[in-house]
């Protein structure tokens, strides 16, 4: 029987990816018989903690924890800086239990913060929902973020994407230490996209703003307004009194893409936007956001977002046809 620890950190932590974990794992006992025994615990002083409006009961204080298989870290919801302070006992037992029994770790969504903490992950890829990809790399930059996947799994260390991914992490872990058929068997039971590996589709670029170059983010509104356009290096460069090779190194050091990519990705956001919410066709939408060759325009719309501009029309346009069963009382 495979032990696992699920740790409450001190700050307004998830309940869903408590609860959704301890279901999908005893959907996994229900199926396979008593494979996993799930504990909750916390190195808070408390025999239950409030979670929003849901009560989670403490089994037992970390303290009192010498031994477990794996240990599963749920995410906080807001001020992760923070709550990596506020829980140093929670960091210093996972690398504890990690250094002096070989345990193993995973993390849900911002559960990441505290796994990098521990210095576990340096040199390792990690990944984490991908909207807090940005502070991580700041904030851990030994480790290798891969924000389009939405599970790593490097020597026993696992990260996974959102919240809701903890369900895809979760049916790895049952495919690992059982069977590939008892995974099937639950994402079937509980309707889960199984296989499901790239938080890409899900990704919304969010302009890399976070810092102080106040002449870079010059440059970048004037891309923001001017996306549509051929934007070329040398009249950016002579525009904002800058060498084309300094405007390159500046603005990769300030929002961590080079000019080229942060267009790419721009062009690439409004043309999702026009997919979503337009009954523009493939060309139109092309057009619109500046590129003139389809083929190019195909290679990048999917390297950003894992779809081909009309499978992403079909999963995310406007429509609901297909989506819900309706049926006319007239």
């Amino acid at each position: 029987m495979k032990d696992i620890v699920l740790v409450i950190p001190e700050g307004e932590t998830s309940a869903v990816a408590i609860t959704g974990i301890t279901m999908v794992f005893d959907v996994a006992n229900m199926i396979a018989g008593p494979v996993f025994n799930v504990r909750v615990a916390s190195h808070m002083e408390a025999s239950e903690v409030h979670l929003g409006r849901y009560g989670v009961k403490i089994d037992a204080h970390l303290d009192d924890i010498k031994q477990t298989d794996l240990v599963i870290i749920p995410p906080l919801n807001r001020q992760q800086k923070l709550g990596v302070k506020q829980n140093e006992p929670l960091v210093s037992w996972l690398l504890k239990m990690r250094q002096d029994h070989q345990v193993e770790l995973g993390s849900v969504c911002t559960g990441a913060y505290f796994l990098a903490a521990t210095g576990l992950l340096d040199n390792k890829e990690a990944s984490s929902h991908w909207a807090w990809i940005d502070e991580l790399k700041l904030m851990y930059p030994k480790v290798k973020w891969v924000p389009e996947c939405i599970i790593t799994d490097t020597d026993g260390l696992y990260t996974s994407g959102g919240t809701f991914s903890s369900f895809n992490l979760i049916l790895y872990l049952v495919e690992k230490f059982i069977s590939k058929e008892v995974a099937i068997r639950i994402s079937k039971e509980l309707e889960i996209d199984y296989g499901r590996s790239s938080q890409l589709p899900f990704m919304i670029f969010r302009n890399q703003k976070n810092h102080a170059d106040q002449q870079i983010l010059q440059v970048q509104q004037f891309m923001e307004e001017n996306y549509d356009s051929a934007l070329k290096l040398d009249e950016l460069s002579r525009r904002f009194g800058m060498s084309r090779r300094n405007l390159i190194r500046r603005f990769k050091t300030a929002t961590g893409n080079t000019p080229r990519t942060y267009i790419q990705r721009l062009r690439i956001e409004e043309a999702k936007r026009i997919l979503e919410s337009s009954e523009s066709n493939i060309s139109q939408t092309m057009f619109a956001v500046g590129y003139t060759d389809v083929n190019t325009f195909r290679d990048l719309f999917q390297r950003y977002t894992g779809f081909l501009p009309s499978q992403y029309r079909r999963k995310f346009g406007p429509s609901l046809g297909g989506l819900v069963s309706a049926q006319s009382n007239s």
